[in-house]
């Protein structure tokens, strides 16, 4: 039986993947140069809509993060 944690748990961590992911992106346009790109791939709206996306991303992590419970260990003194 998959337990309220386990699903929140695995909630957060593909939300930090996507926000992985979409950094990477989000930096290869900054340096496009150095990517091996003449100009930026990613024009400058749609590069703002990346960065809330992440921003959102990092959010919904958060909030699901405090969501956790955690059991207070009674044997501990």
């Amino acid at each position: 039986m998959v337990n309220k944690n386990d699903n929140l748990i695995c909630d957060i961590e593909a939300k930090l993947y996507q926000i992985g992911s979409m950094a990477r992106i989000a930096l290869e346009n900054h340096n496009y140069k150095n990517s091996g790109y003449s100009e930026p791939f990613i024009d400058s709206v749609d590069m703002g809509n990346l960065m809330w996306a992440i921003a959102d991303l990092a959010s919904e992590a958060i909030s699901k993060l405090n969501n956790i419970e955690v059991k207070e260990d009674v044997n501990h003194a």
